[in-house]
């Protein structure tokens, strides 16, 4: 069975799981200067995990003068030798989020909604990975059983109960940025798309874009849902927009486009139309363009369909 209290023989562990709970604490602030904090212990918390576990596999964390420890990226090249690749899983990320931290510490940086969490998501990965594979300790029980439940639950790496049964509107948290509120949300969305493809073909290849496969699907089933197909291709604009950094999502927003979310949940979970969304996947993986799913269309995926959906239907083009 997995402990999670983990093996408390590690000072240098315990610590990094001390300075990463209150990453977590800093990371559900709502001050500019939380999301700083959250991202110093965030880098420092990986950092020492991964000294940890050089020192329990007696490598040294010392350089070769003996007066200083590791680098980080010295740190995580020794690491990957001890785990017999060239870089550890996450490096790259790993080494933007201790960029990140070494711009706040020297060139008093600053660190947005999006930033934070996708840092929040390198620091999470890698910790899970390096104490599952090294201390057999789940990171995930962990925090459940360590953390505050009014901070882990705002934490939306944390799983939370019943997960397959949340919707994306599920993810407006009290006290938690609308932007992030939102990627959650859209997160939730497309767990929802591959977990159904996943349930009617599960050697289906990865989408090349879940807008075309959700609108083809939306354009098919009836009885025809024009008000949620036209609202769609504008829910991924939205999130385009936030992703990339060019707006922050508004809170009176959020709420309504992730409803619109949550009623394509329903439409993909409704069991009558699961071979919609066979054919729907099967166009997708093939490049069919447009929404029309019959078999000429299927036959012949390399022509393009311009006036190929059903009477008042859009056809599909946004990314």
């Amino acid at each position: 069975m997995v402990d999670v209290s983990l093996p408390q023989s590690s000072p240098i562990m315990r610590f990094a799981l001390e300075v990463f709970e209150h990453a977590l604490e800093s990371y559900v602030g709502k001050q500019p200067r939380h999301r700083k904090f959250a991202v110093l212990g965030l880098a420092q918390a990986v950092e020492l995990a991964i000294k940890a576990t050089l020192v329990e596999k007696n490598v040294s964390i010392y350089e070769k003068d003996g007066n200083r420890t590791l680098n980080p990226h010295g740190a995580m090249l020794s690491l990957a030798k001890l785990w017999g690749v060239e870089r550890m899983p996450m490096q790259a990320r790993i080494e933007l989020l201790i960029d990140e931290r070494n711009a706040i510490q020297h060139r008093y940086g600053s660190v947005d909604d999006v930033t934070m969490d996708y840092h929040m998501q390198t620091a999470f990965s890698a910790l899970a990975d390096i104490l599952q594979r090294e201390f057999d300790a789940d990171l995930q029980g962990w925090v459940r059983s360590n953390v505050e439940e009014s901070v882990w639950r705002r934490v939306r790496f944390v799983d939370q109960e019943a997960p397959e049964a949340k919707l994306p509107s599920d993810a407006i948290v009290d006290e938690r940025s609308a932007t992030l509120d939102f990627i959650d949300g859209f997160t939730r969305f497309e767990g929802a798309i591959r977990k159904a493809v996943a349930e009617v073909d599960d050697s289906a290849p990865a989408l090349r874009s879940s807008l075309d496969l959700v609108m083809k699907f939306l354009a098919n089933v009836q009885p025809v849902k024009q008000e949620l197909i036209d609202a769609m291709p504008g829910v991924y604009r939205v999130r385009n927009q936030v992703i990339h950094g060019d707006r922050e999502a508004k809170p009176e927003e959020v709420e309504s486009l992730l409803h619109i979310l949550d009623e394509a949940v329903h439409v993909l979970r409704d069991p009558g139309n699961r071979p919609v969304l066979v054919k729907a996947i099967r166009a997708t993986g093939a490049g069919v363009r447009g929404t029309r799913l019959d078999a000429t269309a299927l036959a012949q995926p390399d022509v393009p369909f311009i006036n190929d959906a059903p009477p008042g239907v859009a056809a599909s083009g946004t990314s």
